[in-house]
């Protein structure tokens, strides 16, 4: 083809048409930009396909992980109501009340109660993975974005106060029983060693009237809530997320 072009323009050349050699070149000019312009609008457009594959891709693997955490969050948030519940239980048969608990009662509920933790541990390789590489600015739709880049630091907030729960449980509430009350029996059937017996006869009753226990149980109720609370307004950031990543799927497909 370059060859034949050549010929031409060696033809008008030869024959003293310069005009028309002078038009035919520059369409032949214009020719050749427009063929390198659609050889790049084809590239760009293969370009974009890729990156909207994996973007795709991304998005997809996003909403599974959330997804997954979305189903933790709400274990973690039951949990954490049922802990509530059983430190319920236990103030109301505290100080001057009326004991109504068994020994049995009273141990399950100290022990799954009182001395309950609850953390929300979700798996984030996915979106480490996304943020690390960079690959997060594959994603077109900035308000998903936002709350990808944001999401390490609502979940530090939310594990500084299950940290302060924790602290209290090991370096208070504990402390408190080994002095006042027999943990062995406390534990009794509980996941401990049932084999291991008590060379003490305590009364279980006992720790029930002092106002250190009540407000120790007051105060691991008000942390778990406090939790459950992070863990809903947690939960309504996961599931913006993950409608969000449904709506781009949706609109790619």
């Amino acid at each position: 083809m370059i060859k034949f072009f050549r010929k031409i323009r060696q033809k008008m050349l030869t024959e003293n048409k310069f005009s028309k050699y002078l038009l035919y070149a520059i369409g032949e000019i214009v020719l050749v930009m427009i063929g390198i312009l659609l050889a790049l609008q084809v590239n760009t457009w293969n370009e974009n396909r890729k990156i909207n594959k994996q973007e795709l891709q991304l998005l997809a693997s996003l909403q599974k992980e959330f997804t997954f955490n979305k189903d933790e969050l709400n274990r973690s948030i039951k949990k954490a109501q049922i802990i509530q519940r059983k430190c319920e239980t236990l103030l109301k048969n505290t100080g001057n009340r009326e004991m109504e608990l068994s020994k049995n009662e009273s141990d399950s509920l100290i022990y799954l109660g009182l001395l309950g933790i609850i953390t929300y541990d979700p798996s984030n390789g996915i979106l480490s993975d996304i943020i690390n590489s960079g690959k997060i600015q594959i994603i077109k739709n900035q308000k998903l974005k936002n709350y990808l880049s944001n999401w390490s630091g609502i979940l530090n907030d939310v594990k500084e106060d299950e940290t302060w729960a924790v602290d209290e449980r090991n370096n208070i509430i504990y402390p408190f029983l080994y002095q006042n009350s027999n943990y062995i029996t406390i534990s009794q059937g509980l996941g401990e060693n049932n084999k291991i017996t008590s060379g003490f006869d305590t009364d279980y009753k006992k720790i029930y009237k002092f106002l250190e226990f009540e407000n120790l149980v007051n105060s691991h109720r008000i942390w778990n809530r406090k939790n459950e609370l992070n863990y809903k307004r947690l939960k309504s950031r996961i599931e913006e997320i993950i409608t969000l990543c449904e709506q781009e799927i949706s609109l790619q497909n």
